[in-house]
Parts: structure tokens; C-alpha cells; sequence
């Protein structure tokens, strides 16, 4: 049987006095950085198990929650953090907020940074570029209470909150067949991801149900640039058989599919159809206006603070995951 590893332990092969671990362990000020991360790292090697119940009422600086997101810039992460920031104002919270850049490197160092710092709690989205969640289980190992939104680890028991992205992309695929339109192509992300998995699932799914034949699905497994649509509608465009609509997982690509569109002379949407997974404001203001499927982000910043909330007050289990999922909305306009 293993034998339980102590602060004791760790002092030992460290060399310094337990105390010094304990107080590096609870993110004290008066230990250096860098003792701090070699406590933390040899911790992590020797397999320490922190008392959860001791952590969980002491040590953490409650009243600060962090919020990861992949990149602020994207409309749907800028506006989840405006509506959680304020929920978390109205009940005293302060907020932190990091950005991955969609660097799995940077996401695990600035898990590790929480885990120093002590927060109360985290609000994480994963970068595209991250396979599996041990540096997120860390964060419950240290008692921090952890909530998943849009993309997450699925290696992870902890709360997610959600939209349906397969019932998603099999309504996207329906509205385009009952328009007209037949050959439908599907343009996502790296779909080992959540999010992009589902919706190509839902694609491919439901192309079978409705008995059509036409298949593209391109993947662009790193982050969304303007000049990936340009690229994508290209290539498409170089095939004998063209696509007559497009199923856009980011407004991103589909800038960059309408600038394209202009230079090669293709009209939307008497040649092409579009219709894009977006909550950008200005969708509505492009010519054509864009129709998009939308995200309830107001749902899931409310719900995602909430049981973040009742999770750092210890109104629920640690081992519960009490996840919510919510639907898209079709907003038609005259892209489709």
C-alpha cells in the first residue's frame, strides 16, 4: 500500500524546514517565487495529496476568481467575461483574467500560477491546442474549485457549461437543406476539441439522415485567422464539384470567406450560401447580412458564476458535476 506523502516529506528532500512547505503549499508572501515553485514541483513528483477539507476552508484568497479564455479578442470570450466580471462585482468578487493565446504551454503555466497565488476559484475555456487536463485536476488537488465553459477537458470531472453544439450543427444542416441549398461544406477547428468535434458530428450525422451525398469537412488546427477563410474557399473553389453553402464554426473565417468572395466575383448567396457560428455584433451590418447560429452568452456567464459560487461557499459536493447545456439560436438573414 502507498504510504501517504507529508509536507514533512517533501521538506526532506528539499531541504528546508516544514514549515517553509506548508507556508509555500498556501501561497504565503513571505516565501520567494522560487522557493514556491520548488516546493510545487517536487510536491507534484512525490505525489503530495493535499488535505482537501483544510485547503478548502483556508488558504485561498476567496474573494478572487481567475477566468482562462483562449483569446479575448474572439467576441464570444470578450463578452463572457464583461457579464461574468459583472456578476462577480455584484457579490464582491474580484477577477482575474488570462488569456492561453491558444498556447497549451502558457495555459499550464498559468494554471501553475493559480495554484501559487491561491485563488478562490476558476473559470477555465481550453486552448485548441490542449490534449489532456492534469494541470486542471491539479487545481482541484490544491482545492480550488474549477468550471469549465464552451471548450473543456474531457479527462476532467469537473462542472461544464455548455451550448449543444451537435443538436447545433444538425439544425445548421437542416435550415441550409430547406433553403435549397444541397452541397453543404463544414469549416471547424481541431476537432479532438469539444466543441468542433460535436459540431462536425452533427454534420456528418445528419448530411447521412437527409440522404445527401455531398461531403467537405476542413479542419484548421490552430487559431482562426481571416486569411484561413480566404484559403479554405479557395480550395474548395478548385474543385470539380463546388459546395453551394458553407457552414462557418467562426465569424474570423468568414471574414475572411467574404473578402474572398469579392475578389473571385462569387455572390452570396445566389452562388454561396453562409451561414456562420457567431456572436459578433457587427453580423448585421455586413453586406450581405450574415445568418448565424448564436450562443446564449448571457446563460453562460450567469450559470457558469453561479455554481463556480456555490462551489467556493461548499454548498455542493467537490465530486459533483452539476453541468448545464443550453441551445443555440437561428438568427436568418440574407447571407442564406
Amino acid at each position: 500500500m502507498k504510504t501517504k506523502v507529508t509536507i514533512k516529506d517533501i521538506a526532506k528532500k528539499i531541504q528546508v524546514h516544514h514549515t517553509t512547505v506548508s507556508r509555500a503549499l498556501r501561497g504565503d508572501s513571505r516565501i520567494s517565487e522560487t522557493t514556491k515553485q520548488q516546493v510545487l514541483d517536487c510536491a507534484q513528483k512525490m505525489g503530495y495529496e493535499p488535505n482537501q477539507n483544510a485547503l478548502n476552508l483556508r488558504n485561498r484568497t476567496i474573494n478572487t476568481i481567475a477566468i482562462i479564455i483562449p483569446n479575448i479578442s474572439h467576441e464570444i470570450f470578450a463578452r463572457f467575461v464583461s457579464l461574468l466580471t459583472d456578476h462577480a462585482s455584484k457579490e464582491g468578487f474580484t477577477v482575474s483574467i488570462f488569456q492561453t493565446k491558444e498556447s497549451y504551454e502558457l495555459e499550464q503555466e498559468i494554471v501553475q500560477t493559480l495554484i501559487r497565488n491561491r485563488v478562490g476559484g476558476v473559470i477555465a475555456s481550453i486552448s485548441i491546442n490542449t490534449k489532456e487536463g492534469a494541470h486542471f485536476n491539479r487545481l482541484m488537488d490544491y482545492g480550488i474549485p474549477l468550471v469549465f465553459f464552451d471548450r473543456y477537458c474531457k479527462d476532467v470531472n469537473a462542472p461544464k457549461v455548455e451550448v449543444n453544439n451537435y443538436k447545433g450543427a444538425a439544425r445548421a444542416v437542416k435550415y441550409l437543406k430547406n433553403k435549397g441549398f444541397s452541397r453543404i461544406a463544414h469549416l471547424t477547428g481541431n476537432t479532438e476539441i469539444n466543441v468542433f468535434g460535436e459540431r462536425n458530428k452533427g454534420y456528418k450525422d445528419t448530411l447521412a439522415a437527409l440522404g445527401l451525398s455531398f461531403h467537405k469537412s476542413l479542419q484548421i488546427k490552430k487559431e482562426f485567422e481571416e486569411q484561413d477563410g480566404a484559403f479554405l474557399l479557395k480550395q474548395l473553389w478548385d474543385e470539380e464539384e463546388k459546395p453551394d453553402a458553407l457552414f462557418v464554426d467562426s465569424f474570423i473565417l468568414t471574414a475572411g470567406i467574404l473578402k474572398e468572395c469579392k475578389q473571385m466575383g462569387i455572390h452570396i448567396p445566389q452562388d454561396l450560401g453562409l451561414l456562420t457560428i457567431s456572436n459578433e455584433r457587427f453580423c448585421d451590418l455586413v453586406e450581405p447580412a450574415q445568418s448565424v447560429l448564436e450562443q446564449p452568452i448571457e446563460d453562460l456567464a450567469e450559470t457558469s458564476f453561479r455554481i463556480l459560487l456555490s462551489r467556493i461557499k461548499l454548498e455542493n459536493s467537490t465530486t459533483k458535476n452539476n453541468s448545464s447545456v443550453f441551445d443555440f439560436s437561428l438568427i436568418e438573414r440574407e447571407s442564406s
